[in-house]
């Protein structure tokens, strides 16, 4: 029996992709792909309609939100890429308004005539817990930020507190704390990494 890439990919959990050496998707599982579509309908639509091939060749760091968040990832893959590190693996939270969701990325070599030039990026769906609504995680994303912009770990999700505050003066609160504490409607938020787990990205392995 022959098994080949493309029938793997279609069989692996959550959303598998494999990326080429400048980090751009060149082959996704499709099934999985289609469920996170249609179970996460993106702003324009049209962008992904039908099968995957809309978003092959297109660098991964390109669905990330916020130049730092992009920027380091796309340092981190390049190192599992380059052989530094054996493989890069976090869990972190991808909130809707409606639901706690904790996840797992994955990314290692893939290796072929004893080089690497791919990599493999999974990212599975642990936990789904549904929860009162909480805005927040409606509001479009900004590329900034500002002192008008709410920051979000990209990891924990946990909110910059108060809005706008210097990395010095500010905590890392939980969203539905950020409504206890009086928070308001907010037009835009932005990606970033609290301090914890910015430090904790870096030793991850």
């Amino acid at each position: 029996m022959s098994v080949n890439s493309q029938s793997l990919l279609d069989a692996m959990d959550g959303i598998a992709l494999i990326l080429d050496a400048d980090l751009r998707i060149i082959q996704l599982g499709d099934p999985n792909w289609q469920e996170f579509l249609s179970d996460n309908p993106p702003p324009d639509r049209a962008l992904y309609a039908g099968s995957g091939m809309n978003v092959l060749n297109r660098r991964i760091t390109d669905f990330f939100a916020g130049e730092e968040v992009r920027q380091t990832f796309a340092n981190l893959f390049n190192k599992v890429l380059l052989g530094a590190r054996p493989y890069f693996r976090v869990d972190h939270r991808c909130d809707s308004p409606e639901l706690r969701r904790d996840m797992r990325l994955s990314v290692s070599r893939i290796l072929t005539a004893g080089k690497a030039h791919h990599l493999l990026y999974q990212s599975v769906t642990l936990t789904v817990q549904q929860r009162p609504p909480i805005p927040l995680f409606a509001v479009p994303i900004a590329e900034r930020c500002g002192e008008d912009i709410l920051t979000v770990c990209a990891i924990c999700a946990r909110i910059a507190w108060p809005v706008g505050a210097p990395t010095g003066d500010r905590e890392w609160i939980g969203p539905s704390d950020y409504c206890q504490r009086g928070g308001g409607d907010v037009a835009m938020i932005s990606h970033g990494f609290c301090e914890n787990c910015f430090v904790s990205l870096q030793h991850e392995s």
